[in-house]
């Protein structure tokens, strides 16, 4: 409100007239104002700088008072000095459009203008200045999207003031707002694109090495430029691959060329899609896949996605077979059934790659019947099925104790371990494998031999005078087609239940493609590893819960054929011919290895196919028939013979391994990183690499194979056989990957202690600006 006793002026020219006030611009309308105006106060507004310094002399020569209104343009001005007068006022023009003649805010300010004139990008308006780098980069990325978002590429003169106003309150708290913050349209692209990895040409250091300071950008990447990013790669990696060195394989090509994209500092939302590229490529052309390419890409793939890939590469050939069951066993997980498991996939078979696996196979049949009845089949070694099947380790070990045992189907090693690791995520890491032993299973690998000598603990000939007692004992196992989970809720303290399903053995068994038969397979692995996690959940928390997995007999890993007639005398199924009465010794065949009954424990001469072949179908009229047999069982291979034992846990300590690597050495020559290493778990798990890298170049990764033991310290010597020079090997980021118990692999951070024997190392780029 004015007071009645005052001369109104507006010397800027702007301000509202009240709607009981005449405008006068003018000496003539003033004059005429004043002419009978006596000592009363005129009921106008005088404008206009000659104007009211006139009007206010006379006025107050008169003995009035003057009263100066506010001027929306001046106050602009004064809150932004930078703004012509004119520009102020044609702003203040519209904001009076926006707000409204009579809703003028109180206590003005430069976010308050914005917000009126780009509502859209009120967020970035209202940020506190700040000179945190967090700040200033979630300032920044919010200012550059907008900008893309809204296509703007010129500023109004009247409006660029103010912008550049708000922008300096920024550069006042942080100088590097100045670059990450640019006014310029296009200097803010520039330093959008470079920032988000992305740049269209060279940028310059001060920009670099502000977005080293401000870290990832945080705002998303557009749209369109995740789009064109896509079409840019696809088109850039084949013209890369095909200018490559003539002595550069492909599989380095693409390992130089991710480098290269990923040297810009890469968007996490760009990641996923120079991955889908290089993928795709290597997809498309088969050469390109190496181990040397896997090992960059590693660290950005989903792991199923690296194990199908790792999958499609030969593994090293297995070396000679040990002697020693412990050492067979390794052997077999970790040489045999990796290169086994590789050829048996192929679409197009190899001869000499199987008889590769043809041999050593024969060589582990050898090994085994040799082996077998003094070492293999009794119950007082871990190598042993059935040292984990006694009494004492599949019950309770006390009142507070609940036990679910498992006892699948047909259920081979690396199916397990999948099994245990679909168990693990569904439970969303409640449910984890503490424990996981392959051992020797039972002879001969079928049903009707091994499942009822797994469930009680003793060798089949001495349950067959025991069956009707046993039979009694297994009356309360859950058979394939009941549901555990309604009988697990039943349970309590110091109880256990046993399930018995017929899967994978029934997957197994479809007359399908083997690739079909495959992916069913893993499809009822996961059912089951559902079940198990809902069957977990019907635990009380207040009992420990323990899970246990095995089988009764491993199978093949891949296609097969009926070939091998079935002896007379004999019932065949798959790979193997048994009789379950005395009789005398059959005639020899080159493709059938005699099982002895005495020394192998048996009611009758039992048959084995050597090679990976089956006995052929007896019909009712005593003709026999062959055809295709995918994935049998029965004989003496190792993946047929080879069983897991796995023990799962709700609640256990998670894998976390602690650590740091130390080592001095001279550049270019060899030297050893000693890794000093603590593994809080208490389950022991095994080391498998050490991977250095850097930002801007390949990781260089050294396989390891040692185990760690649970709640110990253990030092590891790694030799590196090019010690990096001193910035590199200071710089880089170290990682260890470890292989969990159900075979999942684990990345943890290393402290980095390496360093040079050199005189000096280089610190700092001191040439670097001149």
């Amino acid at each position: 409100m004015h007071s009645v006793n005052s001369l109104l002026l507006d010397p800027h020219g702007d301000a509202p007239v009240p709607a009981s006030c005449q405008l006068v611009d003018n000496e003539l309308d003033w004059l005429r104002e004043t002419a009978n105006v006596g000592a009363s106060v005129p009921q106008v507004v005088v404008r206009g700088q000659a104007l009211t310094q006139w009007a206010r002399t006379w006025w107050e020569i008169q003995g009035g008072r003057c009263t100066e209104l506010v001027s929306p343009g001046y106050t602009l001005q004064r809150l932004v000095p930078a703004l012509p007068m004119a520009e102020a006022q044609g702003v203040a023009r519209e904001l009076h459009a926006l707000w409204g003649e009579d809703h003028w805010p109180v206590g003005l300010s430069v976010p308050t203008v914005l917000n009126a004139l780009y509502p859209a990008a009120q967020a970035v308006w209202e940020l506190a200045p700040s000179a945190e780098p967090e700040d200033v980069a979630r300032a920044a990325g919010q200012w550059l999207t907008w900008l893309h978002k809204t296509d703007r590429y010129d500023w109004s003169t009247a409006h660029q003031p103010i912008v550049a106003a708000w922008l300096a309150s920024w550069q006042q708290q942080e100088p590097q707002a100045e670059i990450l913050m640019p006014l310029d349209p296009a200097a803010a692209l520039v330093v959008h694109r470079a920032w988000v990895g992305l740049p269209g040409a060279p940028i310059t250091r001060p920009i670099r090495q502000a977005l080293t300071w401000a870290g990832p950008c945080p705002a998303p990447v557009p749209a369109e430029w995740l789009t064109a990013a896509r079409q840019q790669w696809e088109a850039d990696l084949p013209r890369f691959v095909v200018n490559r060195p003539a002595d550069t394989d492909v599989g380095t090509a693409i390992a130089a060329w991710w480098t290269q994209v990923h040297s810009q500092g890469l968007h996490p939302d760009l990641l996923p899609i120079s991955l889908s590229v290089a993928l795709h490529y290597v997809h498309q052309n088969s050469a390109a896949l190496t181990v040397g390419l896997l090992r960059v890409l590693r660290s950005s793939m989903p792991p199923d996605e690296y194990a199908e890939l790792a999958s499609r590469l030969p593994p090293p050939e297995p070396g000679p077979l040990p002697q020693e069951p412990e050492a067979v066993l390794r052997w077999t997980t970790e040489e045999y059934l990796p290169y086994r498991t590789w050829q048996a996939k192929q679409e197009k078979p190899d001869a000499a790659i199987t008889a590769t696996v043809r041999r050593h196979a024969l060589a582990f049949g050898e090994w085994l019947l040799a082996t077998y009845p003094s070492r293999l089949s009794g119950a007082t070694h871990p190598y042993q099925h059935l040292y984990w099947t006694q009494h004492s380790r599949v019950h309770p070990q006390n009142a507070s104790e609940v036990i679910l045992w498992i006892i699948a189907d047909g259920l081979g090693w690396a199916d397990a371990l999948h099994l245990a690791q679909q168990v693990r995520e569904r439970s969303l890491g409640r449910i984890v494998t503490t424990e996981a032993a392959p051992c020797f299973g039972l002879l001969p690998t079928i049903t009707h031999f091994t499942k009822v000598p797994v469930r009680t603990g003793i060798p089949f000939l001495r349950t067959l005078s025991r069956l009707p007692d046993l039979t009694a004992e297994m009356a309360a196992d859950v058979r394939d087609h009941q549901d555990p989970v309604p009988r697990v809720r039943q349970l309590t303290g110091g109880q256990s239940l046993v399930w018995k399903p017929l899967q994978p053995d029934s997957a197994y068994h479809e007359k399908a493609e083997a690739s079909t038969v495959r992916r069913n397979a893993l499809g009822a692995l996961d059912i089951m590893a559902q079940t198990i996690v809902a069957a977990a959940k019907e635990v009380p928390h207040a009992f420990g819960l323990r899970i246990l997995i095995t089988t009764d007999h491993g199978r093949m890993l891949g296609p097969g054929t009926r070939a091998v007639a079935v002896p007379d005398g004999f019932e065949a199924h798959g790979r193997v011919a048994y009789q379950e009465v005395p009789g005398s010794r059959p005639p020899e065949s080159p493709d059938i290895e005699w099982l002895d009954p005495e020394y192998f424990n048996l009611p009758g001469w039992v048959g084995v196919v050597r090679d990976e072949r089956s006995f052929l179908i007896c019909r009712n009229d005593g003709s026999q028939v062959g055809g295709p047999d995918n994935f049998s069982h029965g004989g003496i291979w190792p993946e047929e013979v080879v069983v897991p034992w796995l023990m799962l846990q709700r609640d256990a300590v998670p894998v976390q391994v602690l650590g740091s690597a130390t080592g001095r050495a001279r550049i270019g020559l060899s030297g050893t990183a000693m890794l000093q290493l603590f593994n809080q778990a208490d389950r022991p798990v095994r080391l498998r690499s050490l991977t250095l890298s850097w930002p801007t170049e390949a990781p260089l990764e050294i396989e390891i194979n040692t185990a760690l033991p649970g709640l110990q310290n253990t030092s590891v010597a790694v030799l590196l056989a090019n010690w990096p020079n001193g910035l590199r090997i200071t710089a880089a980021q170290l990682s260890i990957t470890v292989e969990l118990p159900d075979g999942s692999e684990q990345q943890f951070g290393l402290t980095n202690e390496l360093s040079t024997d050199e005189f000096q190392t280089r610190q700092a780029d001191l040439l670097g600006d001149l």
